[in-house]
């Protein structure tokens, strides 16, 4: 069998491995922390729209809002605003656009959509990509439910064949099949895996996803943004649904209970698949069985070894990845060039192997041991393109230039493997670095100075690492005190493992926005406040100036005092030292 899906699950953690023609293509990650989101459907609130990038920020009740791009927001969001907002909901200037939406561009239908959110809208939104980093997931209002066969789409008025079926008779025989039997008010459309399929199978899976999203409708009527209305397959279930029977002949599972679950899955979506679901049962692991566990193991390692001697160094930045291509025994040789480019060529297929195995998105460049005949560089650049077309993600490769850089920008759905099961290093950041004491205290102290002199505001909340919150409060009188008493400003420190040792952040008493940077800049806190939706007032009189009053904007969304959705969203404040 040369298509494989092998499974191994030990405690909260599932791993699926796919292998093609008996190698490892890909490894997926599944735990309790790290569970797949894309497909869910919730109703949310409206919480910012920015015009100016065109997009709007949602509250969906996630750690961090949502990111809907006008883009994303559907040929249907008239509709639906309408049936969760009322009638009125959709402005009388925009009215006339939405009436004439069939003719207009897709930029005037981004702009259309701008003038049709608001602040405190409740909104039908699906996740179409899975929160990545810093960024909250992203979501669009064009609501899909995917069967086996079909993906319904409500409100839809068509029926759409996938183009990997190429076949004009089988295309047209799936739609003469569908065309009498999809409801009035709904499209579809047909996935690859359904060729060949009879009209009885094509019924049962239209049948299933229409009583899905009748079952969303009656969870609509009395829920409360956010909330979730709809939890798509887990990421096991979605693998087998999506490729198991269409591009693989055995599934291997080492769980029994996981076994028991997917031969039960499988029974119901292919019957005929059953007996190539299979447990195993024997002592070795079963990667190793597999001979695949040297593969799955590099995944984790910034150092990749290849067959030549050659070596690969994957590094991640903020902005992209970077791969350094070092050469082995071949650099002792002669024929400088010749050598340079056999080992260049193998690092192409292994790079393009990886990126894929890691899940790697995004802008990747590459630098390649320097090649001075153009031809060379050409069967670089050949060699990675004819690699990429085996990787289901989208990918562009620029040619190579004369510093032997590579350009790939690879399609980005989900967290890339090593940082779906890592965590930042909460002592140095990420860096690989920590400043030392005095440093930090100094910055610290800075800080506290200019919010003293450029601000009338007297309290603050400190969020710094839990070590660093036991050296600024040990002793009776402790640096927190002697802060205190010297600026005049009363100092609450907050433990937050979150923060490195080289960072701090500052929120005013009560309010969730950063201001560490804003106080750095000279800027206006009350502008920024008042941006960010926040009225914050010193108590006037002869009061306490450390109280204060904060009060929200009757548009703001409901859970922004929680300090735990601040922290999530906040930049904090490195130390330049």
């Amino acid at each position: 069998m040369k298509n494989q899906i092998i499974i191994h699950s030990s405690g909260n953690q599932t791993r699926i491995a796919l292998l093609e023609n008996n190698e490892l293509a890909q490894l997926f990650i599944e735990t309790e922390e790290n569970q797949r989101t894309v497909g869910n459907i919730y109703v949310a609130r409206v919480h910012k729209v920015l015009s100016g990038i065109r997009a709007a920020f949602i509250d969906m009740g996630t750690p961090k809002d949502a990111f809907l791009h006008f883009s994303d927001a559907g040929d249907h969001l008239d509709e639906y605003i309408t049936k969760l907002n009322g009638p009125d909901a959709i402005p009388n200037n925009v009215k006339k656009d939405v009436a004439n939406k069939d003719n207009l561009s897709n930029i005037e239908k981004q702009i259309m959509a701008g003038k049709m959110l608001r602040t405190g809208q409740k909104l039908l939104v699906q996740i179409v990509k899975e929160p990545i980093g810093s960024k909250g997931p992203r979501i669009s209002t064009d609501i899909t439910i995917a069967g086996r066969f079909l993906v319904l789409i409500p409100m839809g008025d068509y029926i759409a064949v996938s183009k990997k079926i190429g076949h004009y008779k089988e295309r047209r025989r799936l739609k003469g099949i569908l065309n009498n039997m999809v409801p009035d008010g709904f499209g579809v459309i047909v996935r690859t895996v359904a060729k060949g399929q009879d009209k009885k199978s094509l019924e049962d899976d239209l049948r299933n996803v229409l009583q899905k999203w009748e079952q969303i409708l009656d969870k609509l009527e009395d829920a409360k943004p956010p909330a979730l209305l709809y939890r798509d397959l887990n990421m096991t279930e979605s693998l087998i649904r999506d490729l198991f029977a269409k591009n693989y002949d055995r599934v291997l599972i080492d769980d029994p209970e996981l076994y028991r679950q997917i031969k039960g899955y499988v029974s119901q979506i292919a019957p005929q698949m059953v007996p190539n679901v299979q447990l195993y049962k024997g002592k070795e692991h079963i990667f190793d069985y597999m001979k695949i566990a040297h593969d799955v193991n590099s995944i984790f390692s910034p150092r990749v070894r290849m067959k030549s001697g050659g070596y690969l160094i994957f590094e991640q930045t903020e902005a992209m990845y970077v791969v350094d291509v070092n050469s082995g025994p071949y650099a002792a040789k002669k024929r400088q060039e010749d050598n340079s480019l056999k080992t260049n060529l193998e690092a192409a297929r292994e790079i393009a192997k990886q990126l894929r195995l890691r899940d790697i998105g995004g802008i990747i460049v590459v630098d390649f041991i320097d090649l001075r005949d153009d031809k060379n560089r050409k069967k670089i650049y050949d060699e990675l393109k004819k690699e990429f077309v085996k990787d289901p993600a989208k990918t562009n490769v620029l040619g190579m230039s004369d510093f032997g850089l590579v350009q790939i920008t690879r399609q980005r759905i989900r967290p890339s493997v090593v940082n779906s099961v890592s965590k930042v290093c909460p002592v140095c950041g990420g860096s690989g670095n920590v400043v030392t004491e005095d440093t930090i205290l100094t910055d610290l102290e800075t800080w506290l100075s200019k919010f003293k002199h450029n601000t009338s505001y007297r309290a603050v909340d400190i969020y710094v690492n839990p070590y660093l919150r036991s050296v600024l409060t040990r002793g009776i009188v402790s640096t927190r005190w002697k802060w205190m008493a010297r600026f005049r400003i009363k100092i609450s420190l907050i433990g937050d493992e979150s923060v490195s040792m080289n960072e701090f952040r500052a929120t005013l008493v009560g309010s969730d926005i950063d201001i560490t940077d804003i106080v750095m800049r000279d800027e206006s806190i009350e502008e920024v406040l008042n941006r960010e939706g926040e009225l914050v007032e010193l108590e006037s009189g002869k009061g306490d100036k450390n109280n204060l009053d904060i009060s929200k904007k009757e548009n703001s969304s409901s859970g922004r005092n929680d300090k735990s959705n601040g922290r999530s969203n906040s930049k904090y404040y490195k130390s330049s030292k």
